[in-house]
């Protein structure tokens, strides 16, 4: 009988963490994709729903996104009216961006998609499993 292959750093932590965040955003991806909507819609509408309306430049920086590619996804959400945009009175030249009551409807059935991939992920886990893992992770990345 054949060995099933392994990888050098499989019984590492970084390895299983770096191979558990692969599975849940392959999960995530799965899940609004059969929803038909997309995950950089998810971003945005989450930034502004979660910390506020902002200029574009700095929504941009906020969700890590190339300045350029944000205005093609914001062109998509203000044509779905999930936000909506307006001239910055202390300088013209930027536009504030605000998610709409229809974008905070969207995210949270996005949300739903989300916490669906998660139950997919953690399905081998029993209930207070879970709990653990969530505290475990919590205090390794200082979110307590």
């Amino acid at each position: 009988m054949k060995k099933a292959p392994t990888h050098r750093l499989a019984d590492r932590v970084l390895w299983a963490l770096g191979r558990a965040s692969q599975q849940s955003q392959r999960l995530v991806r799965q899940h609004m994709t059969q929803a038909g909507v997309r995950t950089q819609h998810y971003h945005v509408l989450a930034s502004l729903a979660d910390d506020g309306e902002a200029a574009q430049a700095t929504l941009a920086d906020r969700i890590g996104f190339d300045r350029s590619d944000l205005v093609t996804l914001l062109d998509e959400l203000e044509e779905l009216k999930f936000l909506a945009r307006r001239v910055d009175p202390a300088d013209r030249r930027r536009k504030i961006v605000a998610i709409t009551p229809a974008g905070e409807k969207q995210l949270d059935s996005m949300d739903q998609l989300i916490y669906a991939a998660e139950a997919d992920l953690l399905e081998p886990l029993t209930a207070t499993e879970r709990k653990t893992l969530l505290a475990l992770l919590r205090r390794l990345s200082a979110d307590q």
